[in-house]
């Protein structure tokens, strides 16, 4: 904890700034200085130091709990230590409101214009023992009353000695290891996070919009060789495709954050105009990582950029602060629309090629097939309990559950038919890309947030197309629908299929994540003999499988993936003999099954148009 009384960590610098909008305490609105010591991010804790401009009477600070871009109440507070408010030399005591565990009450003395606030952060915002990422929610009390893009911060950060940063902040100083940023809103400050480290390479992009690529690594090696297979040229291509594809940019230069660790081998947030993403190690130099990642995460969050932070659902913008409740239920464009869109990017940008997303389309149309869950609960209610549906770290049952994912997966394949069927419509003259300019690049914007509601979707996607598009996201997103969802595909010139290849997008027989076996017997398993989750109605299920059963044998031989991808492809008497523990019961079990090995490609269907190929390939500016 860093406190006044502790001389010689930092020095703090006050700043005046006229407030905007009222308050709880009256018409002027509080700076603040803001000081993060991340010295000690090493051993995974921060020391965090405020000076808040107040006037006497009550005041509430608030530690941020709904955070954008993850659709809920994850401020993680858990991580929220020490806290010590003082006046001068005075104490002030504290109290946590007892109905919402967020917030804090104190009492501000008399002939008192500032105090200065000090709390730990554990555990959050440390990558490895040579890189952080710091979100600023994270460490960070507020005062309640003020409207979040309003209240003014200059927030500093104090990094390890020989660290480095990079970010989209504007630094305004730097006195040996503490950078200090020009001031700027509460709002815009969560939407800056900070990549630093020991091992920090920043490349500008060869894109004709201003974009650099903000590496960090485990080691001088792991950055020197960020661009061994041309990391570099996929991400400036990536710039170029978000310009022919949206047009506008809400950002003067672009930040792509990367950190390469295997720490923390995948993970991400969106953010205006300085997505990051972790990657593992070294995530950029290795060309099968960069396919595998391209499109679910490095173009997924870039596009945010566009489709959730510049466009954002009006109910997901609809309070002052950052405590909430807000409403997900329009997370079907906001995840949905852009998981849709980052596949197309990371494709045309060549990440990826058009053979390894067929693999995807057919991987993802196979699943929500089979999903039994689809015939009781609609697309919307994910969407609606996506911040419950997240928490859910098992697979158990998922597919009866539903899950946080089927908004923007399945919602992949929605937009799809919305594409094909723009498509066929106008003969091919226009397509989804033209309500994604119109939509979400509209003008050259500094960041700011441009809410929306569905109206207004289906009034810009009726503008492209003349439709009925509220009847089709109706039965599509918020009516039970039992309708296997590849009319898409179908429309774009291609069918779902099973054979016995391995499918890019499915663990496969000695692969690294388990066993799939979900579309022949119905179960997948994790990298031990563990099941994960068994398909209701299918031959395991029927057999009496369930999650977290051990499966000891196959046919008489010990377990292993290839035991049973060859009980799978070879029953004997179309029947497969398992030996299973669950609990503390062993026992055998009979899946019957004579179906084969399954997996889901897409293949062509002659005499129709090729739609997908056409939505697959790269565009050129102005086309």
């Amino acid at each position: 904890m860093i406190t006044l009384l502790i001389p010689g960590r930092f020095v703090l610098a006050l700043i005046t700034v006229a407030g905007v909008a009222a308050s709880a305490q009256d018409s002027l609105s509080p700076a603040m200085t803001l000081v993060v010591d991340e010295t000690q991010a090493a051993r995974r804790i921060a020391f965090v130091h405020e000076e808040i401009r107040v006037h006497p009477g009550p005041l509430t600070l608030a530690y941020p709990r709904w955070i954008p871009g993850e659709h809920g109440p994850t401020g993680p507070i858990q991580q929220f230590a020490a806290l010590h408010i003082r006046s001068g030399n005075e104490t002030l005591p504290w109290i946590r409101d007892p109905e919402d565990i967020y917030t804090f009450h104190i009492q501000i003395p008399a002939n008192t214009d500032r105090i200065s606030v000090d709390f730990d952060v554990l555990l959050a915002n440390t990558i490895s023992d040579h890189q952080l990422l710091l979100a600023w929610n994270t460490v960070v009390l507020y005062p309640l009353g003020i409207d979040k893009s309003h209240l003014m911060v200059e927030p500093s950060i104090v990094l390890p000695q020989g660290w480095g940063q990079a970010s989209s902040l504007k630094a305004a100083s730097q006195v040996g290891s503490t950078v200090t940023f020009a001031p700027l809103s509460l709002e815009r400050l969560i939407d800056s996070p900070v990549l630093a480290g020991e091992f920090l390479r920043v490349v500008p992009l060869n894109s004709s919009w201003p974009a650099e690529l903000d590496i960090t690594g485990d080691s001088q090696s792991m950055v020197d060789h960020a661009n061994d297979v041309h990391a570099f040229d996929l991400f400036a291509n990536l710039v170029e495709q978000d310009r022919a594809m949206f047009g506008s940019r809400h950002w003067r230069t672009f930040h792509l954050l990367v950190a390469q660790s295997e720490a923390l081998p995948y993970d991400g947030l969106e953010h205006e105009d300085s997505p990051w993403v972790a990657v593992g190690a070294p995530g950029l130099s290795k060309r099968e990582q960069l396919e595998k990642l391209g499109w679910p995460l490095i173009a997924h969050e870039q596009s945010h950029s566009w489709d959730g932070k510049y466009r954002r659902p009006a109910e997901l913008y609809s309070k002052p602060d950052y405590q909430g409740p807000e409403r997900t239920t329009m997370l079907w464009v906001y995840e949905g629309l852009n998981q849709y869109i980052g596949m197309v990017l990371a494709t045309r940008a060549g990440f990826n090629d058009a053979v390894y997303i067929r693999d995807f389309f057919a991987q993802t149309a196979a699943y929500w097939t089979a999903e039994p869950g689809r015939t009781s609960t609609p697309l919307a209610d994910t969407a609606t309990e996506s911040w419950v549906l997240r928490a859910v770290s098992d697979d158990e049952w998922s597919s009866l559950l539903r899950n946080n994912d089927d908004c923007s997966w399945e919602g992949i394949l929605v937009w799809l038919r919305a594409d094909t069927l723009i498509r066929e419509q106008s003969h091919g003259r226009v397509s989804l890309d033209d309500f994604l300019h119109n939509f979400f690049g509209q003008r050259d914007t500094d960041p700011i947030v441009v809410p929306y509601a569905r109206e207004e979707v289906e009034k810009s996607l009726a503008e492209v197309c003349p439709f009925d598009w509220h009847t089709f996201f109706e039965t599509r997103i918020y009516e039970v629908n039992n309708k296997p969802p590849t009319d898409g595909i179908v429309a774009a010139g291609w069918r779902l299929t099973y054979n016995d290849t391995p499918n890019n997008e499915s663990p496969y027989p000695g692969g690294s994540n388990g066993y799939d076996a979900w579309y022949s017997i119905g179960l997948s398993m994790g990298k031990d003999n563990t099941v994960d989750d068994v398909l209701p109605g299918s031959p395991a299920y029927e057999a009496g499988l369930g999650p977290h059963m051990s499966i000891l044998a196959v046919d008489g031989h010990p377990y292993s993936s290839d035991a049973l991808n060859e009980a799978i492809a070879h029953p004997k008497n179309a029947r497969i003999t398992l030996v299973i523990r669950n609990f503390d019961t062993v026992k055998s079990l009979d899946i019957q099954y004579a179906g084969g090995v399954r997996h889901p490609h897409l293949e062509r269907i002659e005499g129709t148009h090729d739609y997908l190929s056409d939505i697959l390939a790269p565009r050129k500016l102005g086309q």
